[in-house]
């Protein structure tokens, strides 16, 4: 992973690096893995992440994303 970052002039931050499993909620059920080494940073699996602003969770649905536009309109 580092090599290919390097050879394509990139540059990765594995403190700010999060992993998402996306599946439907029975094929989530199956994963087990919750950590990822990489770097010598181990990475925490989560749940849903916010990019440019939209919160997607792991079976892409936009309810976090809805519910937080809607606590701040109020």
């Amino acid at each position: 992973m580092n090599d290919w970052t390097k050879a394509s002039r990139l540059r990765l931050d594995a403190f700010k690096t999060q992993v998402m499993w996306l599946g439907t909620s029975q094929q989530l059920a199956k994963i087990t893995v919750r950590d990822i080494l990489l770097l010598s940073t181990v990475v925490i699996v989560v749940d849903s992440v916010r990019d440019l602003g939209v919160i997607i969770d792991s079976q892409l649905c936009m309810d976090a994303h809805v519910a937080a536009l809607c606590r701040a309109g109020y």
